[in-house]
């Protein structure tokens, strides 16, 4: 390099170096202006509630409710102390940390440019200034899906706005203080990831609204009024992802969606309270968590609590020593299936045929009803339930009998008399219905008529032994959240009742644990619905009666014309080394993977180690606990094959180091910081610092795609360390 170019290079660079520092200033200034305004909003705001509090109380206390004057004073107050309180607590969580970004744009045809500030709450400097803008407002979508230059951004109206994007910044402030700032066109964006990324791991969901991706905006931001399915490789933020979606849909929809009316489903309660703990944050509130088996109990909430003795069970908990039973499998297979559903659907039909008079029907030498316009008005009501039906078509016949003795010109008390003995000719409309015997006499159907679903293109197995577990579980009282999810299909078709009335979005995160069949039942039981669909095929912990793929779902449940279908191939979790250290256990696999495209985040290679016996592998799992809790790592996990081994390894280990307790029910653990001993179906959708994976030998983990997506699961917790500590053989996956 000659002379004058490194003396260009050297002016540059103090050019540079300047600009930073006179920038640096500018944000620092610009910081400290809104950490008054928001405190001078604190103050304002914290006496303006007070004074509501008290006025609302004086209220309430003098309110009759025979006088409306009142009543409206008292809900117009309540409203106005209400948006205080939110307007304070936005304030409240803005103090700290009050922005995350910033751009610089000029809409295209305007002279004047705009600089704004995006945060996680948005926040007034006056009644009609902004001081920073929500993230979820639509010009915030410039932030996170546009390079440099030339974009464009939806307006709340649907039109396009087309801007020219000059500046794209980042900040990192905690507790107030301006600690860096980075610019989309200086940094790459792998490697500004990864300054988020290799922070150690608290008990709690990550922040991610600084660092949402394209790819992640467009589904955070897709319209609530279709379907969406996601597929995301392990760490790839479906669940930050989903409930952000959840936040968006409430802010920019707030007119048509109540935080009421959304569902989180889940597939344990530990999951559930660990990805919902960031919805507060959101500004998301009331929202409904709930297992798949809590949800689909609850719809039948009264027959359940009517029928005792029956025991819920789950197919994953059951002895492994049935895994390669045919039947066994071919059982779990049926009860994920689609096929199952349309079985019964066909059933329901039969019953509602078989228990409404389908004959003709003749009044004083007059046919009132044909036998063909019986089976008519049961085509023109399909959509309302068999009680609703029978309702529907006595209120008719009544009108035609009173039709016709009017004619005649017979009596009012005559005329009363002849309704009188027609009220009920098709069925009573509160007649009381066994959901619990339909759904048994169904499986007993099934079993003795196998031929005639077969015949009607319903593809079940032709496996005596199959249909006849199937209906002996049953009698055995022995129920899985499938024969709840049916029997909630039963009463919607047979009973008038409103319980599925009140749900307009539903959630499921690691929907791939849940056979197709549960789709179809909530799609049926909630058709004005949508769905949020977030999972990834390549960690079905339930093989048999989960989903193995999407293909199923997308094209008989969905509409795959209006429904779309996103992929999620980055990963944010794993270092390269744990992430290439799966790749090669889903590469054993005979299934179609997903291939992990991680960020570039370095760590240590994994640590795999043979040991003699049992003790020797608690003693190697005590000394590396106590060497990781004297590093920065916040979250342990001990992940052990089933929940008997779990706690042969917990009583092992409580004596030697400090690990979170035990929980005989395991539906009651919570996720947080130390140490935690699980089974791998409990730390789903979890991710810890570092992973101690109890001996994956051969007895464990056989070399079956089943086994696969369960060292795949464990393996992707980990966000920094892997240790493989193993007495037995080592699983042929991880050769």
């Amino acid at each position: 390099m000659n002379k004058e170019m490194q003396e260009t290079k050297s002016k540059s660079l103090e050019e540079m170096e300047v600009g930073n520092e006179e920038e640096w200033k500018k944000e620092e200034a610009h910081l400290s202006s809104c950490e008054e305004v928001i405190q001078s909003n604190i103050d304002a705001l914290t006496v303006q509630v007070q004074q509501m509090q008290v006025q609302t109380k004086e209220m309430y206390d003098n309110y009759r409710s025979d006088n409306p004057e009142l009543h409206n004073e008292l809900v117009v107050g309540m409203d106005l102390q209400s948006q205080a309180e939110k307007s304070l607590r936005k304030n409240l969580l803005a103090k700290d940390k009050p922005y995350f970004g910033r751009i610089d744009y000029m809409e295209h045809g305007e002279e004047k440019e705009f600089s704004l500030y995006i945060g996680k709450n948005g926040v007034m400097k006056s009644p009609s200034e902004l001081l920073i803008v929500d993230w979820r407002a639509p010009i915030a979508s410039v932030y996170y899906d546009s390079d440099i230059g030339e974009s464009s951004y939806p307006s709340p109206l649907g039109e396009t706005i087309f801007v020219d994007l000059g500046l794209k910044r980042t900040f990192e402030i905690r507790k107030g203080v301006l600690k860096d700032f980075y610019d989309a066109n200086v940094i790459a964006n792998d490697e500004f990831l990864t300054k988020y990324l290799g922070k150690n791991k608290e008990a709690v969901l990550g922040e991610i609204i600084a660092t949402i991706q394209k790819e992640q905006n467009d589904i955070i931001r897709d319209t609530p009024w279709h379907n969406i399915v996601v597929q995301g490789v392990a760490g790839s933020g479906k669940t930050t992802v989903a409930m952000h979606r959840i936040s968006y849909i409430l802010y920019n929809f707030k007119e048509k969606f109540h935080s009421d009316e959304f569902y989180i489903i889940g597939s344990n309660k530990m999951l559930l309270n660990y990805i919902t703990g960031v919805l507060p944050n959101l500004d998301v509130h009331n929202i409904n968590q709930l297992t798949m088996q809590e949800f689909f109990s609850g719809l039948i909430e009264k027959e359940m609590s009517m029928k005792k003795g029956y025991k819920m069970t789950d197919a994953f908990q059951k002895s492994r020593s049935n895994s390669n039973n045919e039947v066994e499998a071919g059982y779990k297979r049926v009860k994920g299936s689609l096929q199952l559903l349309k079985a019964l659907e066909m059933y329901l039909e039969q019953y509602i045929r078989e228990h409404i008079p389908m004959k003709e029907i003749v009044y004083k030498g007059k046919t009132l009803y044909t036998a063909e316009e019986i089976k008519q008005s049961l085509q023109t009501f399909k959509q309302y339930s068999y009680q609703e039906k029978i309702d529907m078509m006595n209120k008719r016949l009544l009108t035609k009998i009173r039709n016709m003795n009017e004619m005649l010109g017979e009596e009012k008390e005559v005329i009363k008399r002849e309704c009188k003995l027609y009220k009920d000719y098709f069925g009573k409309k509160n007649e009381k219905i066994d959901l619990y015997r339909v759904y048994k006499d169904f499986l007993e159907d099934l079993y003795v008529n196998y031929d005639k679903y077969e015949a009607a293109g319903i593809k079940l197995p032709n496996n005596t032994e199959i249909l006849q577990r199937l209906k002996d579980t049953f009698d055995e009282k022995e129920i899985d959240l499938y024969d709840l999810g049916l029997i909630a299909i039963i009463k919607k078709a047979l009973r008038d009742t409103v319980d599925f009335q009140y749900v307009k979005h539903i959630v499921v995160d690691e929907a791939q644990d849940f056979g197709v069949i549960a789709y179809g039942i909530l799609k049926r039981l909630f058709p004005d619905c949508t769905f949020t669909i977030m999972g990834d095929v390549s960690q079905n912990i339930h093989y048999d009666t989960g989903m193995n793929d999407w293909k199923e779902l997308r094209e008989q449940v969905f509409n795959p014309d209006k429904d779309p279908f996103y992929t999620l191939a980055k990963s944010y979790r794993n270092t390269v080394e744990i992430s290439n250290y799966a790749s090669q256990v889903l590469a054993k696999c005979s299934f179609e993977t997903y291939a992990i495209d991680p960020v570039i985040r370095h760590g240590q290679p994994v640590i795999v180690e043979k040991y003699q016996d049992f003790e020797e592998n608690i003693e190697a799992t005590v000394s590396y606990i106590n060497k990781i809790k004297a590093g920065d790592y916040d979250t342990i996990a001990v992940i052990c094959r089933t929940v008997e081994e779990t706690k042969t390894v917990y009583e092992a280990l409580k004596d030697k180091t400090e690990v979170e307790p035990w929980k005989e029910d395991m539906e009651e653990l919570k996720f947080t910081n130390g140490v935690m001993v699980l089974p791998i179906h409990m730390t789903k959708g979890l991710e810890f610092d570092t992973v101690i994976l109890w001996n994956p030998d051969t007895k464990n983990y056989d070399y079956t795609d089943a086994e696969a997506k369960l060292l795949y699961v464990a393996i992707t917790r980990a966000l920094h360390e892997l240790y493989v500590l193993c007495y037995g053989e080592l699983s042929k996956l991880l050769v």
